[in-house]
């Protein structure tokens, strides 16, 4: 499994350079900018939203809220994370739907997706090399890793935004 690991990563030496230096770039423009803030759940996803009979929305796993520009928990929607087997273009549509047109600024929305690919992708590494559950837990996590850099989903999503040049 470690071999195959290596092999892929040194597959997409590119665009993992390309990912991290934009992280970098967009990591200096947010630096000299001043959003507001409001709380964000920081891994707000499908698996942490529970739909109770009634039809009752409730966001659940708030471990680590932040403190940080909306972008940052509306990076999910769109950023190619694959839920509900819809394509981003179309997550993106419904979600906006319903919650409206707020205004987002793409600059803040490209840091925070560029952030989560990478720590996605160091998450991913650690746990193929850390994993005590043996080559089934390895290969699932590969496989996930592996997703992420597919045409359209949120590596390629991430790499497509403005780069803060």
């Amino acid at each position: 499994m470690l071999v195959d690991l290596a092999a892929f990563l040194r597959s997409k030496r590119e665009m993992v350079r390309d990912l991290l230096g934009r992280e970098e770039r967009l990591a200096h423009v947010m630096a000299a900018r001043s959003l507001e803030c409001v709380v964000c759940h920081a891994d707000i996803h499908p698996g942490n939203l529970f739909i109770d009979t009634k039809g009752t929305l409730f966001i659940v796993d708030w471990d680590y809220p932040v403190l940080a520009p909306k972008e940052r928990d509306l990076m999910f929607i769109g950023g190619g994370q694959g839920f509900m087997g819809r394509t981003a273009q179309e997550e993106e549509s419904l979600f906006y739907q319903g919650y409206g047109q707020p205004q987002i600024d793409p600059i803040a929305l490209a840091y925070y997706r560029s952030v989560r690919n990478v720590m996605d992708i160091a998450v991913a590494c650690e746990q193929i090399l850390t994993s005590k559950q043996g080559g089934q837990d390895r290969a699932q996590t590969l496989g996930y890793l592996k997703w992420s850099f597919l045409p359209d989903c949120a590596i390629e999503i991430a790499l497509k935004m403005p780069a803060g040049d």
